[in-house]
């Protein structure tokens, strides 16, 4: 599920105000997403919206008397920092997030407010039984809406689809707002409604105040992901230009972009843009996304050290006992490096967390790449079984059923893939 699909926060930061660059870091990381604005036609850029934000949670996070010793403070401690995670996606300020919700749990009394927040967080970083920890915290208020999103949440990524379909219409039905709106979008458009999911993510966009341009963008890059996966290239990209004149110098508008550029082939500006944001947002899945892209155009070589820099963090991480990139080693061993052994060993462990599609189509992937076709056939009947409507999970599907030796049914999966989307083995980045 999307990242941003989680807990809305009720806060509002203000929209716009001038930001005087305090480092080096920060003057050329403005420069860059200036240049990479370009590209889309935008002039004169001197400070953007994402980096206005950024420092406007720094300038909350530093105000004087603000402190982790200050009983009164500490949720809004653990609030800022899971603010600034979330738009930044950095390890460093996950960490920093963490300790302040330790603090905050350690210390203030059961806070309905302080465990959905903590909730969302432990879904962000794939811990659905630690949310689930959470969420039984809050039993004594099961019917408030705000529980019932995150319980549904939850279902999604234990794979329970229709029931959380169900429950997201009755959650909308209740409370109207763009993120509810856009759960319910998701599903929609995972079982193949693209047309409701379209009209549903508009309505969405109606909710959203001139002061949320950022979860404007956010809708927007949805739309514009549904007409890239249905092979409607311009329209995609109108999507992702509107993201990013609503809300400028988001790293995360500028990877959609990325993916963009190189599935219509403009490779030399699909890696230049890569290669910006990742000066400013170095995260491991861009590191993956540009090695893929150099595999794509047939140079291994340029691939290779980007990829090392992407497993060498997924490694990191699992080591230290995170989760999150079980799933980007899962599909990195069987993509990248043809390893299937090791994408096995890591969509297993995906799976014991959540078994989904996506973590199913892993793990029927990783058996396919390691020869165990009756296997992987089984375990992609099983992904299939729920109906979603997807180019890159029938694709997958076809090459299992043609190791398996069942031709017909592979010709009829690339049928699939190809009416859904006729551009589906056009390069895209793993998600």
């Amino acid at each position: 599920m999307p990242e941003s699909r989680f807990l809305t926060l009720n806060k509002q930061l203000p929209a716009r105000f001038v930001v005087v660059a305090r480092s080096v870091k920060i003057i050329f990381c403005l420069a860059v997403a200036a240049l990479a604005i370009l590209l889309t036609g935008l002039t004169g850029v001197i400070s953007t919206d994402y980096q206005q934000e950024l420092a406007t949670i720094e300038s909350e996070l530093n105000k004087p008397g603000l402190s982790f010793s200050d009983p009164g403070t500490l949720f809004q401690k653990a609030y800022y920092y899971f603010l600034k995670s979330s738009l930044t996606g950095s390890r460093r300020d996950s960490v920093q997030a963490e300790t302040a919700f330790d603090k905050a749990l350690a210390n203030l009394p059961v806070s309905s407010d302080l465990y959905l927040l903590h909730a969302a967080f432990n879904l962000k970083q794939h811990r659905l039984e630690a949310a689930k920890t959470d969420m039984e915290k809050l039993s004594f208020i099961g019917e408030d809406p705000k529980v019932q999103v995150l319980m549904t949440d939850i279902a999604v990524q234990e794979g329970n689809y229709r029931a959380a379909e169900t429950s997201y219409q009755n959650i909308v039905e209740k409370t109207r707002n763009w993120d509810n709106l856009s759960r319910l979008a998701y599903l929609r458009a995972k079982f193949g409604d693209f047309e409701s999911a379209d009209r549903l993510y508009l309505k969405a966009e109606e909710e959203i105040s001139a002061k949320e341009m950022r979860s404007f963008a956010w809708v927007e890059l949805q739309r514009g992901y549904l007409d890239l996966s249905r092979g409607r290239h311009q329209a995609a990209w109108d999507h992702y230009q509107q993201a990013d004149h609503a809300y400028s110098g988001y790293w995360l508008v500028k990877d959609y972009m990325a993916e963009w550029l190189g599935a219509q082939r403009n490779f030399d500006a699909a890696i230049t843009l890569y290669q910006k944001i990742i000066i400013c947002a170095p995260r491991p899945e861009l590191f993956h996304a540009l090695g893929d892209l150099y595999l794509f155009i047939g140079k291994p070589e340029l691939a290779q050290p980007w990829h090392d820099k992407a497993l060498a963090v997924y490694l990191d991480a699992a080591r230290r006992g995170e989760v999150q990139y079980y799933h980007h080693l899962a599909s990195f061993y069987a993509d990248a490096r043809l390893d299937g052994a090791k994408a096995l060993t890591w969509a297993r462990k995906d799976i014991q967390l959540r078994q989904n599609v996506t973590t199913r189509d892993a793990l029927a992937w990783a058996l396919f790449r390691d020869g165990q076709y009756a296997a992987a056939l089984e375990e992609m009947q099983k992904a299939l079984s729920a109906n979603w409507q997807d180019a890159h999970l029938f694709f997958h599907a076809a090459m299992i059923y043609f190791a398996a030796g069942l031709t017909d049914e592979g010709k009829d999966y690339l049928h699939k893939a190809a009416r859904i989307n006729p551009h589906y083995d056009a390069f895209h980045a793993h998600r």
